[in-house]
């Protein structure tokens, strides 16, 4: 309830997050997984950005989650910033098999610096690629400790460590600032989010929904776009989405 006596429980709080990175760092598998899809080795990755719509529960309200998948590749780079304003949290992956995209961080971050002041995330994915690490643990820990960026290592392949990730970033949301009536704390509001919607990020059930905005036809190494007539969404923003077939990784 709020002053004027009316429940407000139900209104929806909409928040922005990008992931950005290297190409072929696992981007796209990540939110796949996090979206309820099983990972898979090939797939339809995105080459511009993607637009995935999600909402989840916190003690009877919902918040509705934007995530944008943006590719890596330079020539996309300037389709980027229009994404990254605006965004609540931009996660940064590295592939932790590849020391090179993990040397890119810091030109990712001045990056996204240039546009948004926006909450840094580090990811490291493909954990599961033990025995072809390139950067360690504690090389990720480090960077990110002197930077104040919340770290966390993950394999989308395994679905290890992704849900603690994403609910530990959601919790630092300033949506819980101005709802914790409670004073819970942020290992509180983790444990209550993962419990609240832990069936859902188990199924497809919870309003899944990819939003292509734009379909290519892409001729003789030249994009041409054509507006998608099945795909809206209420917003103001536009999405170019080119698509093509590559091996996940």
């Amino acid at each position: 309830m709020n002053d004027s006596g009316v429940d407000v429980s139900y209104l929806v709080n909409r928040q922005k997050l990008i992931f950005t990175g290297d190409v072929s760092v696992g981007k796209t598998s990540i939110i796949n997984v996090l979206m309820g899809k099983k990972f898979v080795d090939e797939y339809e990755a995105s080459i511009g950005v993607d637009f995935f719509s999600k909402s989840i529960k916190y003690k009877g309200k919902t918040i509705k989650l934007q995530i944008w998948d943006s590719a890596g590749q330079e020539k996309f780079r300037s389709l980027i910033p229009n994404y990254i304003r605006g965004s609540s949290i931009v996660f940064i992956v590295y592939d932790i098999s590849n020391k090179k995209s993990f040397n890119n961080l810091q030109n990712w971050i001045d990056f996204v610096n240039n546009y948004e002041n926006a909450n840094i995330v580090i990811i490291g994915n493909k954990i599961d690629l033990e025995n072809k690490r390139e950067v360690s643990t504690e090389e990720g820990s480090k960077f990110c400790e002197e930077k104040n960026f919340d770290f966390f290592e993950v394999s989308a392949k395994d679905d290890n460590n992704l849900n603690n990730m994403f609910f530990n970033s959601i919790a630092n949301l300033p949506f819980f600032t101005n709802i914790n009536n409670d004073n819970s704390t942020k290992e509180q509001i983790v444990e209550t989010l993962m419990k609240e919607n832990s069936d859902d990020y188990n199924s497809n059930n919870n309003a899944d929904k990819e939003y292509n905005i734009f379909d290519s036809a892409i001729n003789n190494g030249e994009v041409n776009l054509k507006e998608s007539k099945k795909n809206r969404i209420d917003t103001n923003e536009e999405t170019q989405v080119f698509k093509t077939k590559r091996k996940c990784c």
